[in-house]
């Protein structure tokens, strides 16, 4: 096979058709959107180059593929365009997410942590409406330290406040302490509403998927999605 010096293509020789190609070669078939513009004009070229001048290419067949390659480049180029929006996307998202340090976020689990001061925000969700919820707080070491009579509540998040005080009225030490909940359902059966804890966004930091992190007061990191509400 010779080469076309024009455009780099082996064409066609009776002489050397059945010769293997240079084994030095290196070249790679291009991945970029540019380098299969390229390839793909070499080809055309190549095939007019090698058409049949008693049959030769239509112009109809030639716009079917100048319209294929329109199209594949108009793909490359979207791609790169909805990554880039998807980047910008993100970091509007994470500097979003990075005022709201020092609000809190109520979400899903039992730990409290205490710090000796300043009252909790909870919450119990439940699936199904119930009565005579009780929320049960509890220390370290399983000792109920108080309890609080929610009574009915609906379908969803009932929020209500532990002061940091035992069933005596007194402050309780800076600690971690454990919230459990119980009530009746229509079936008079008890049902166990999830418990959720609120704590202050300490800080905001970027996950690797561009997602925000929100690290909390009382020790807690979590991915913001799985904030359930959010309260001043």
């Amino acid at each position: 096979m010779a080469t076309n010096p024009l455009s780099g293509i082996r064409v066609y020789d009776p002489a050397t058709a059945n010769k293997p190609a240079d084994a030095t070669s290196n070249s790679t078939p291009g991945g970029s959107a540019t380098e299969q513009t390229q390839n793909f004009l070499k080809l055309l070229i190549a095939q007019i180059q090698n058409q049949d001048p008693m049959a030769p290419m239509d112009a109809s067949t030639m716009t079917s593929q100048m319209s294929q390659l329109n199209m594949v480049s108009s793909m490359s180029n979207m791609n790169t365009s909805m990554t880039a929006m998807l980047a910008q996307m993100q970091s509007v998202n994470f500097m979003n997410q990075a005022a709201l340090i020092g609000h809190s976020p109520v979400v899903a689990g039992n730990g409290i942590a205490f710090d000796g001061t300043n009252q909790v925000m909870l919450g119990a969700n439940a699936i199904n409406p119930l009565k005579s919820v009780v929320a049960t707080i509890t220390d370290a070491s399983g000792n109920v330290v108080n309890s609080v009579d929610l009574g009915n509540v609906n379908a969803g998040m009932t929020n209500f406040i532990w002061n940091g005080r035992d069933s005596d009225g007194n402050t309780v030490s800076a600690g971690m302490y454990y919230l459990s909940l119980a009530g009746k359902n229509a079936d008079n059966a008890t049902e166990s509403p999830a418990a959720y804890v609120a704590s202050p966004v300490a800080s905001v930091s970027k996950g690797s998927n561009g997602d925000a992190i929100l690290n909390l007061l009382d020790g807690r990191t979590i991915n913001s999605s799985e904030v359930q509400q959010w309260i001043s």
